[in-house]
């Protein structure tokens, strides 16, 4: 029995270890791996033209991907918001209801980024650097 204990604490400290070395990336893609994997096994993986319009719409401003950046770095608050990307507060306000409505922040206090957020400009990320875009 106690040769299981220090076995099992020995799995613990290499899984601390483990944990503490995956890049940050990886663990986007971790979370993207997991949340897909529920959607398939509840049969719910189906393309909602609707929703993907509307997120996709939520995304296509630059100031709405700087925000997104922004929070990812850490929360703030409308102000900062405002003064970071010099645009007057109906248009931060705007922004940031869209972002909201599509789930990619939320705000308590402050405004912060959610992990579907996070996903996103994950993925914008992933998306920017496979290909040239023609303007």
């Amino acid at each position: 029995m106690e040769d299981l204990r220090r076995q099992l604490e020995e799995l613990k400290k290499r899984l601390e270890v483990l944990e503490e070395s995956i890049d940050p990336v990886d663990e986007i893609m971790l979370s993207i791996k997991m949340r897909l994997r529920k959607k398939l096994e509840a049969g719910s993986l189906e393309l909602n033209e609707e929703k993907a319009a509307k997120i996709l719409k939520s995304l296509a401003n630059p100031d709405r991907i700087r925000i997104l950046k922004m929070l990812s770095e850490r929360p703030m608050s409308f102000k900062e918001i405002k003064d970071v990307l010099g645009v007057e507060s109906p248009t931060v306000s705007h922004h940031l209801k869209l972002l909201k409505k599509t789930g990619m922040v939320r705000s308590v206090e402050m405004y912060e980024i959610t992990e579907n957020g996070r996903l996103l400009l994950r993925l914008l990320e992933i998306i920017t650097a496979l290909g040239e875009v023609e303007e």
